[in-house]
């Protein structure tokens, strides 16, 4: 009798522990993954009835921004994590996320999933039925290409340089226009709408006009240098600014629909482009002290 009880106890403690406990299930990897392309993730989570799931931003590694994230609890204590994740780097590497189960703001349970990923590059092609037909040879004025080279480098070499000793590291400290931080910003939009780079179909151009105005006012506002940071590392030096912890996810999804413009030529709706300028317009309002903001600058 003494035998059953304890195998009873036992089995009671071992229900109780694995009541304590998250298990996921990772996704197969997709068949094909490119750069800067987003591509979705969907985990199968059991968890405690009594506990809350979430995930370790973290936990992701520098070469990849997760977009869009969404739970849906199916039954009680099973649910499924929809992840949108945006690759940044080329060749073999891993996804790796950790997910939490909390109660009371306190970590009851981890539970990491790694995913092996291949990420090729936007555009690749790969006729191999392609050979070069043309004979080698030198033009006949070569060393005239090769002197122009030569001094084409060294010009840029100078210029370069100038460029460099007159601004300085920080380039976007711009001391000559006065008025307070969000009336510069807010005009540079205004002015930057009307340009005319969208109406010309200049994407590029245009997404890197704004990207412009977000680190000038990330550097006037908080005296952050973003200047020559990636996005990643951009994400990185904002998370320790407390006043921008509401707009996080917001300002990941502009820089994303940024990335793609500027790198793997995605052609923006016009829908995304209002919505990435109303982004910063409202990251701009947020940030910007009430008896510093100007109500008629709320409307530019």
């Amino acid at each position: 009798m003494k035998k059953l009880f304890s195998l009873l106890v036992m089995l009671l403690m071992s229900q109780a522990a694995a009541a304590q406990d998250l298990q996921v299930t990772s996704p197969a990897a997709p068949a094909q993954v490119k750069l800067a392309h987003p591509f979705a993730l969907q985990y199968q989570l059991t968890y405690p009835t009594q506990g809350t799931v979430s995930f370790d931003n973290e936990s992701i590694a520098p070469d990849f921004e997760v977009s869009r994230a969404v739970f849906t609890p199916n039954t009680p204590g099973q649910g499924t994590y929809d992840l949108t994740v945006v690759p940044f780097a080329l060749g073999k590497s891993t996804f790796t996320i950790t997910f939490l189960l909390t109660q009371n703001e306190e970590t009851l349970a981890k539970a990491t999933s790694e995913l092996p990923l291949d990420i090729a590059p936007a555009n690749v092609f790969r006729d191999k039925k392609l050979r070069e037909i043309r004979s080698p040879r030198l033009p006949s004025n070569w060393w005239k290409w090769f002197l122009a080279l030569i001094v084409a480098v060294i010009l840029g070499y100078i210029l370069l340089n100038r460029r460099k000793h007159n601004q300085g590291p920080h380039a976007i400290r711009l001391e000559e226009d006065k008025r307070p931080c969000d009336q510069i910003a807010l005009s540079k939009i205004k002015a930057l709408l009307a340009s005319g780079l969208w109406e010309r179909k200049e994407y590029k151009l245009f997404y890197i006009t704004l990207s412009d105005i977000l680190r000038e006012y990330l550097w006037r506002q908080f005296k952050i240098d973003v200047s020559a940071d990636t996005s990643a590392e951009l994400m990185r030096h904002v998370k320790n600014v407390p006043e921008m912890n509401p707009l996080l996810m917001p300002l990941r999804d502009f820089l994303n629909s940024s990335d793609l413009v500027k790198f793997a030529k995605v052609e923006p709706t016009e829908n995304v482009r209002n919505r990435d300028i109303q982004v910063l317009r409202d990251l701009v309002q947020a940030t910007t002290p009430r008896e510093i903001l100007d109500p008629k600058e709320k409307h530019v």
